[in-house]
């Protein structure tokens, strides 16, 4: 029995020692984040469940009015003896019909919504896209302004403790340490801040993929210099072509005109069937009910005039849909052409910083800068190594705006 126990022990163990190193060896890829985002996202299930209504309420629309049934019971006043002798004097089956052309109409208004709701989902997963492939981008770029934290921390450490050495051997005044300490503790409460954003950005990207803010991943990818592919003509036709939202107004606008057309048939007579059964002692006889109801008063005036309206209102709309979508393509290419233009200057800024920092240790060993000119060019170099990164995530989120925008 207690070998069974020990032998129990020792898997649990190890069970529990293995299972988080697993979990911490996931990589989560941008490919797999995106898919995540497509399948669990809160906002994306929501859309999806909007094309389900839709598809129920054209179902609606496509099925003939509920019939009407009538009974007539007779025999309710007491006869001679003091007594009712109730029985069915008749009974009557009517369906109703729309005017002529109507149901087509308004079969065509629900298939319109259903198609709506569909570019919805694209819409939304535009949004949601970007969302994810910013987050994502942003993480890498924590993760390297938190190595380039690091960096700067060491070098400062290293700095701070060279500086105590001088001023042991009276090269250096109290002052100079203390300003030491002071840009010491400034990189290691910049370290703290960098963690914190990765932190932060790593739980924001776990709820736009619909899981728990605390579920562990690492990301392995870097930051790209991407290009423009497409210039801007080809880009306006690309969007006009498959942006969501001009195609939901395009799919509005003939859901207004439909809409029109069925208020314009909703004057004509609406027919009606049915079937009348007549059991009374002196009639046993059944018929066929022919009739229609009339929009007299009126002619559906009213409502002809509300869809007019609306299709007028459409029509104005989906014309600004369409200029603001070309705006939008135009400024979010100028974006993306500015980003690229000024990640090409912070390359040549890279190289530049990378040499002062080379530079600014050696010439400082070799006592030929002070120690004002040494944290002055180390923080130069600092900031300008973060500001290429920022550079390259500034790209990859223009580029991904304008996608957004076209797709």
């Amino acid at each position: 029995m207690n070998k069974k126990i020990l032998a129990i022990t020792a898997i649990i163990a190890f069970l529990v020692s293995v299972i988080p190193k697993a979990s911490a060896e996931e990589a989560l890829t941008l490919e797999k984040a995106l898919s995540l985002a497509y399948k669990n996202n809160p906002r994306m299930i929501e859309a999806k469940k909007a094309i389900d209504a839709a598809k129920g309420d054209l179902i609606t629309a496509r099925t003939f009015a509920n019939p009407e049934v009538e009974f007539e019971i007779g025999g309710l006043k007491k006869n001679e003896e003091g007594k009712r002798k109730t029985n069915l004097d008749s009974f009557e089956i009517r369906q109703g019909f729309d005017p002529p052309g109507v149901r087509g109409a308004k079969s065509k208004i629900a298939q319109n919504e259903v198609l709506i709701q569909q570019e919805l989902v694209k819409s939304v997963w535009s949004q949601v896209y970007a969302e994810a492939r910013e987050v994502y981008s942003r993480i890498i770029l924590n993760k390297k302004e938190q190595e380039l934290a690091n960096e700067n921390l060491n070098i400062l450490r290293q700095f701070f403790s060279r500086v105590q050495q001088r001023f042991q051997s009276g090269q250096a005044l109290k002052n100079d340490v203390q300003r030491a300490k002071i840009e010491l503790f400034d990189a290691e409460n910049a370290y703290l801040a960098a963690e914190k954003e990765l932190k932060t950005n790593k739980a924001r990207l776990n709820l736009i993929l619909g899981r728990a803010m605390d579920t562990f991943f690492e990301i392995e990818e870097e930051l790209k210099d991407e290009e423009l592919q497409l210039d801007l003509q080809e880009l306006m036709q690309t969007a006009f072509s498959k942006s969501p939202a001009i195609k939901s107004e395009d799919l509005a606008l003939n859901s207004r005109t439909a809409n029109l057309t069925k208020e314009q048939l909703n004057r004509l007579p609406s027919p009606f069937v049915g079937f009348q059964r007549t059991t009374e002692e002196y009639e046993n006889d059944s018929a066929v009910v022919v009739g229609f109801s009339v929009p007299l008063w009126n002619f559906n005036q009213g409502e002809v005039k509300k869809a007019k309206a609306e299709k007028d209102a459409q029509i104005v709309k989906t014309q600004a849909a369409k200029r603001e979508v070309a705006f939008n393509v135009f400024e979010a290419y100028l974006n993306a052409e500015l980003t690229h233009r000024q990640l090409e200057l912070l390359k040549k800024s890279l190289e530049e910083a990378n040499e002062l920092l080379h530079l600014a240790n050696l010439r400082y060993s070799e006592g030929e800068i002070n120690f004002l000119q040494f944290l002055d060019q180390v923080k130069t170099a600092t900031e300008t190594r973060i500001k290429y990164y920022e550079g390259l995530f500034n790209l990859n989120k223009a580029i991904n705006e304008l996608e957004k925008i076209i797709y």
